[in-house]
């Protein structure tokens, strides 16, 4: 599963990257109607490299027996369950304080306020369904 996460991650990437210079190549990024049509080949070229580094890293890394029996330890997992909950709450009172600051400071336009809030709240409604979903099966 983990593989097969980390290939379509690197291929996604591949994507992403090549589209975002195949974009600035043909010239298209000057003749979209967009207000910054630079951040376009930008965006998805940073993008692109960030999915295959994070995709290969994990593809290329070879691990030893004792790491791979140490990561499938309950102890360990439960550590980063801990951890993964409390950068969770951290960057949901980030991601809320920024939205606040960005939009009645005038940074903030219409369509990416309403994207920003819609994953913001996504977020939040996975978490609430999963712990009752958790509360309700254990």
């Amino acid at each position: 599963m983990k593989k097969g996460l980390s290939i379509f991650m690197t291929v996604a990437g591949v994507i992403v990257l090549m589209g975002g210079l195949l974009t600035y190549g043909l010239g298209i990024h000057e003749i979209v109607p967009v207000p910054r049509p630079d951040l376009i080949v930008v965006g998805t070229s940073l993008i692109g490299i960030l999915l295959v580094l994070s995709g290969a890293c994990d593809l290329f890394i070879k691990k030893s027996k004792e790491m791979e029996i140490e990561e499938q330890d309950e102890r360990n997992i439960a550590l980063s369950n801990a951890a993964m909950a409390s950068g969770f709450k951290v960057m949901s009172f980030a991601i809320a304080i920024s939205i606040f600051a960005l939009i009645f400071t005038g940074y903030m336009t219409v369509v990416p306020c309403f994207t920003i809030i819609g994953a913001y709240t996504a977020g939040q409604i996975v978490f609430v369904m999963r712990l009752w979903y958790l509360n309700k099966t254990m």
